[in-house]
This record gives structure tokens, sequence and C-alpha cells, in this order.
């Protein structure tokens, strides 16, 4: 796979077997909807509650935002850190289930991405993003096409979380989440 924009664009990093990576067409879609938002990612932060393959974490780092990760296989983050490596970065990745700890981070982030299994219940992601998200923060969520409904009616569990834009690649559905506090 290669990085579609930022410092690195074009540099390609080792996928990991076993994880389904962000398509480019996805991946430049989210982060020029991010740009018409923010203007620059400087002093931006960005939260990968699931690390796969990396590229996400990658893209983001290459267009100047600070990072933090979280992945349970140790192989992954094994790949993540060599990928890292050739590209000059070193980004913050924790090793375990962020479903369970990423409370303890204690700070807020301007962006969350999450792409989990789409076999996962959404609703502690929701729950953890309502918490963890800066004002006006951004939560980015990746699901199956067929689970939209599932994922849309859990997400209205959650009062200061409102869906503002939504968009559709194949089996890929991106819903872009606003905190409102």
């Amino acid at each position: 796979m290669q990085l579609t924009g930022g410092q690195f664009k074009g540099r390609k990093i080792t996928t990991p077997k076993g994880v389904r990576p962000t398509l480019s067409l996805v991946r430049e879609s989210v982060f020029n909807i991010l740009f018409s938002t923010f203007g620059s990612f400087k002093e931006k932060t960005f939260l990968d509650l699931f690390l796969g393959s990396g590229i996400m974490t990658f893209e983001a780092l290459s267009r100047g935002f600070s990072t933090v990760s979280y992945e349970i296989s140790p192989q992954v983050i094994k790949i993540a850190f060599a990928n890292a490596s050739k590209l000059g970065f070193n980004p913050e990745i924790i090793r375990g289930d962020s479903l369970k700890s990423s409370l303890l981070l204690k700070r807020k982030f301007d962006v969350i991405y999450a792409d989990p299994p789409w076999d996962k219940t959404y609703l502690k992601i929701f729950d953890i993003s309502s918490k963890l998200l800066s004002d006006n923060g951004i939560l980015i969520v990746e699901c199956d096409k067929k689970k939209r409904s599932n994922v849309l009616e859990e997400l209205g569990t959650v009062s200061s979380l409102d869906l503002f834009s939504e968009k559709n690649y194949g089996r890929c559905c991106l819903l872009f989440v606003k905190l409102y506090r």
C-alpha cells in the first residue's frame, strides 16, 4: 500500500496479513473532509482505535497530525514499527484493547478513527469517543454498509454525538460524527 498524501505521499508500507486495509479512495476522502473542516492539521491530534494495517495512522502522520494508535497483535505492531522506521516516524502505538483501556489516556483528540472488525458492536466506540473527543472533534467510523442501520441505532443512544456526513464506497460505509457539548 502507498500513502496518498502529505509529506510522504507515494511512499509504500508493508501490510500485515489478515487485516483489511482502508482503500486509497476512502483515505483520500477522509483527509479531504478533515482538511475542509480544520484547514490545517498542525497541532491536531488523531487517535486510531484499531491500528490494523497502520495506513490511517501513517496517512495522519504524513499530513502533520500527532497520533496515538491501539493494536492488540504484537506481530502487527512489529510491522507498524518497521514501516514507521522506514518513513522516519516515531508513532505512539499502545499494545492493548482500545475498547478497554483508551479512557486511561486522559487527553482529548481532534479526530478519532475507528475501523474495527466489522462484526463488532459500535456502542462502546461511541461512548469512548464522547469522552475523548475535543470540543467539536470528529469521530470517523468505518463499517460494513449492511450494518449501517445497526450502527446508526447505537449512535442514537449517545446524546452528545451527531452524524454530520456519510460516504459509501462499495461495502464500506464511512460515518462522520461530531461531538457537541
